[in-house]
């Protein structure tokens, strides 16, 4: 059986955690490898969570504009 693309978008978050059992991550990477829609999804997300996770944090102050 073939898994959904409602099915695999809403796994993607925890099949980038590494929180799927292995066969469900399996059916995941598998419909990833076929279906152009959701790899778009999941690049998307695989991005901001890389973004998200990654970047450098700036101290608040650094951020404000002062105005006189």
């Amino acid at each position: 059986m073939s898994m959904t693309c409602k099915a695999t978008i809403r796994l993607i978050c925890e099949y980038l955690e590494g929180r799927l059992a292995p066969e469900v991550a399996g059916e995941v990477q598998r419909h990833l490898s076929y279906c152009r829609n959701c790899r778009t999804v999941f690049d998307a997300a695989a991005l901001t969570l890389e973004v998200y996770f990654d970047r450098e944090m700036e101290p608040v102050s650094a951020h404000r504009s002062h105005v006189a």
